[in-house]
Parts: structure tokens; C-alpha cells; sequence
């Protein structure tokens, strides 16, 4: 009996490392970093009620990256997804999805403008007006102690008749943190929050003659 139980604690002893191995990766692999943003919608208006836009997300960033090289060095493994939640003024934000910075941007105006009373066709139709987000940039790094996030973008609504209204809005947000990622998530929802929200939709339809 003696030399059973010795068998058997040889045994467990030898796949014990296996195990530990096993864990070990089990743990880095949900330990993954992870970028998230919580976007707060604009309070609810019918200013733009019964206007109808057909919306289009061009993605022209020189670099597709997210994270400069500061950033990188707190989110090694980053997979330049954004985890998105949106939110009510004041509430606690609800989870949406991971998206790239194109689809990102979509789902955000999507509910940005639907916060306005316009409704966003499926498909383009003739004779019914365009709306294309232009994204020019959309950045976080790390510079010393501060996040630092950046974001800019061009709005080009074409009318039924050709016309076209034009918005640029640009803007960075900065936040201390003295260790750790906190933060990161806290800017980005910041300033993608002030950037889509800061786009005067009621003005570029008036622009374009809608």
C-alpha cells in the first residue's frame, strides 16, 4: 500500500508542472489589454425630425494604429479594437461591442443622429442626401504621467441637389494618472464623447439646404 501511494504522489508531482503551465496561459490569455470607451449621447431632440441621410465612414488616418509608442508599453498585445458602451447622461453606460475605429465611429453617429430625430437609411438612395464622416484621426499615447487622447474628423453633407455643408471638428483630451490604465479608458471616452457630440448637425443642414 506504501509503495502505491509513492507511485501515485510521483505521479501527481511530475504532471504538476503541465498544470502550471496550463493555468499560466489560461491567465494571459484573459488578460488581454483592452481599450474602452463609453460614449454619452446628447440629450434627446426632434429639431431634425423627418429628415432622413444616407451615412458613410471613411477611414483616412495616415497611421491605422490607436496607441502611440507610450501607450503600447500598457497595452502590449493590444488588438487596436475599441470595446464600446454607450450611456445616458448621468448612467451608467450599457456594453454595444468591439469594433475598429470605422465601425466605431458608424455606430456612434448612427445613434447621434437618431438622438436628433434623422433617421439613417440602410442604403443609398437617389435623390436623398449623404452624409460621410471623414476620419481624420484617432489617437492615444502616453507622454511621461499624462494619457493623452486625440481625435479629429471632417462631416460633408451633399443635399439632394448637389450642395454640400462642411464641419471640421478636432480636439484632444488629457488626463494624470500616476500608474496603471485607468485613465486611458477614461480620456478616450472623453474626448469621443465631446467630438461626436460636438458635430452642429442642425447647422450643417441648413448649410446644405435640407
Amino acid at each position: 500500500m506504501k509503495q502505491m501511494n509513492r507511485v501515485f504522489l510521483c505521479r501527481g508531482i511530475k504532471g504538476l508542472p503541465a498544470l502550471l503551465i496550463l493555468l499560466s496561459m489560461v491567465s494571459c490569455a484573459t488578460t488581454i489589454p483592452e481599450l474602452q470607451v463609453q460614449y454619452t449621447l446628447p440629450p434627446q431632440s426632434d429639431q431634425l425630425k423627418g429628415r432622413a441621410v444616407w451615412l458613410s465612414i471613411e477611414d483616412q488616418r495616415g497611421d491605422k494604429s490607436i496607441l502611440g509608442k507610450g501607450a503600447n508599453e500598457e497595452f502590449k498585445g493590444f488588438s487596436n479594437s475599441v470595446s464600446l458602451s454607450v450611456a445616458q447622461t448621468g448612467q451608467k453606460g450599457s456594453s454595444v461591442g468591439i469594433f475598429q475605429v470605422p465601425a466605431l465611429m458608424r455606430e456612434a453617429f448612427e445613434r447621434r443622429l437618431a438622438r436628433s430625430g434623422v433617421k439613417v437609411l440602410p442604403d443609398k438612395t437617389a435623390g436623398a442626401p449623404s452624409l460621410v464622416i471623414v476620419v481624420k484621426k484617432f489617437s492615444l499615447d502616453r507622454v511621461g504621467r499624462d494619457w493623452l487622447g486625440k481625435i479629429s474628423y471632417e462631416a460633408k453633407l451633399t443635399g439632394e441637389r448637389g450642395a454640400v455643408a462642411t464641419q471640421f471638428v478636432n480636439g484632444e483630451a488629457e488626463r494624470y494618472e500616476l500608474v496603471g490604465r485607468d485613465k486611458a479608458d477614461t480620456v478616450m471616452g472623453e474626448i469621443f464623447t465631446d467630438m461626436v457630440n460636438a458635430l452642429n448637425l442642425p447647422r450643417l443642414f441648413e448649410q446644405a439646404g435640407l
